[in-house]
């Protein structure tokens, strides 16, 4: 018998309220004293009058209230049987999964097929995982997935750019709790390791930076290169066009600010592929500090060459600002000598946050592929690789000297055809000159008063002559200047 047919019989006005009783998500019990207050309310209005037939349709409502809750209670036993607790696949986790089995083995015996894993050494591996153990810690009746796991499989994640449905396959574990664990664990990579590998901001830091741009790069005074970067996406749900960048791809951007040796000192991450480097600069809390003064700048100092002070500043291209803080190049063709050598001279010093962003990607391939999940996940997969990415450069036995091969051209020492070497750029870096030029720094900004604003004409004016007064030999030939 059918409920449906049984409620044809009752009546109009009662076949009403079956359809919506069947429907109703309510204890039986009061589903029963409602059915029974509505005969009651007809009998009142004289539509059972007849007793035979109200007997026969009280009957009839029981009927259809004992059908309902047999096919409730079918309906639950078919929602809850399920095919297995647990996938076949998955079922030996505790036996063949990746870091029972695989994980150990690379670790023990081939110590560079585990950088190549998890893009850090055993030892690094051991000390973020201490860091972060209390926080991904979890308790259940049943056997969790342990902390060492959760980091391995972000770590992968990130390291290699696989969907998350091949980690399942390679760990034994669902693909759903991959999901949650990449989320959760690259949060926590960041809340820890934020205050640990971004430096404060404060004056010792900036003259630091100045020292080393002008030790590595020649160009005094620098503070730091920026620009951005667009992460590649899968379209969010119901986003339109709003993360479509001018690259025709849906991307997140994120702002960096980069030391001379390709570490980040200051990061900004969430911004639409749809806005450019000049509005996401605007709109930036590091733009707003650095107009209100509250970066810790120092105050300009003399440098030899120069009459006047030359204030401190970041370097960035077309895109940022021409002010007393932002050194940018000259735009058009028909340009001066001198004003070449100085886009020269800038665009070497700005391309070092070129080659940061060259040295995040290629050790976190998840940066060359389109991120697939929610924009907070995204978000926090881009501030997990910028912290890891500082902590790799500042603890170096974080990575095996074989493997320490992310640097730009012509860096390291490499040797021609004919057997000649030729010296690469990281003898530039002389530890002693920093250290010099820094206490020469400190001991000429103690004594000054706070910097003034400057106009970012004034600021080109004196780099020009700089440029052209401590000339580097290549200069001119690296301007096209030379026949």
């Amino acid at each position: 018998m059918d409920v449906f047919c049984l409620v044809g019989v009752i009546g109009d006005g009662v076949s009403f309220f079956i359809f919506l009783f069947y429907r109703m998500e309510e204890p039986a019990q009061h589903k029963k004293l409602l059915l029974l207050n509505l005969l009651r309310k007809r009998r009142r209005l004289g539509y059972l009058s007849d007793g035979l037939v109200r007997t026969k349709r009280l009957a009839l409502c029981y009927a259809i209230l004992h059908l309902y809750k047999k096919k409730n209670h079918v309906r639950d036993q078919v929602r809850r049987q399920r095919r297995w607790w647990v996938r076949p696949v998955f079922a030996d986790h505790d036996t063949h999964g990746a870091w029972v089995s695989l994980i150990p083995t690379m670790r023990d015996t081939d110590r560079d097929l585990y950088y190549n894993f998890m893009r850090m050494t055993p030892e690094c591996f051991d000390r973020l995982l201490a860091l972060i153990m209390p926080f991904i810690r979890k308790y259940s009746w049943r056997k969790p997935i342990p902390p060492g796991e959760r980091l391995a499989i972000t770590l992968r994640y990130l390291a290699s750019g696989d969907s998350q449905t091949s980690l399942s396959f390679l760990f034994r574990v669902s693909n759903q709790a991959i999901s949650k664990i990449v989320l959760e664990t690259t949060t926590v990579i960041w809340s820890v390791l934020k205050k640990k590998v971004f430096p404060k901001l404060d004056r010792d830091l900036w003259l630091k930076t100045a020292a080393e741009f002008e030790v590595m790069w020649n160009i005094p005074h620098c503070l730091g290169a920026v620009d951005g970067k667009q992460v590649y996406i899968k379209a969010f749900p119901h986003s339109g066009s709003r993360w479509f960048g001018y690259k025709k791809r849906h991307c997140m951007t994120f702002m960096g600010v980069s030391n001379a040796k390709h570490q980040f000192i200051i990061v900004e991450s969430g911004a639409s592929g749809k806005r450019s480097d000049a509005n996401i600069f605007h709109r930036s809390n590091f733009a707003s500090k650095l107009i209100h003064g509250q970066l810790n700048i120092p105050p300009s100092c003399p440098v030899s060459g120069l009459t006047e002070n030359l204030p401190f500043f970041f370097v960035g291209d077309n895109a940022y600002p021409k002010s007393g803080n932002f050194a940018v190049p000259f735009k058009g063709m028909s340009l001066k000598d001198e004003e070449m050598v100085y886009n020269y001279r800038l665009s070497r010093a700005r391309r070092v946050v070129e080659n940061a962003f060259g040295i995040l990607c290629a050790r976190f391939r998840i940066m060359f592929r389109p991120i697939e999940g929610s924009p907070s996940l995204v978000r926090s997969i881009i501030l997990c690789c910028l912290a890891l990415h500082n902590m790799h450069l500042q603890d170096e036995e974080s990575v095996p000297p074989a493997a320490r091969k992310y640097k730009p051209f012509k860096y390291a020492d490499f040797y021609r055809e004919d057997g000649s070497v030729v010296y690469g750029r990281w003898r530039n870096e002389d530890p002693n000159a920093e250290k010099s030029l820094f206490h020469q720094l400190v001991k000429q900004s103690s004594s000054l008063p706070k910097q003034q604003s400057a106009k970012g004409l004034d600021l080109q004016e004196m780099l020009v002559r700089y440029f052209v007064i401590k000339s580097v030999p290549w200069q001119w030939e690296k301007a096209n200047l030379l026949l």
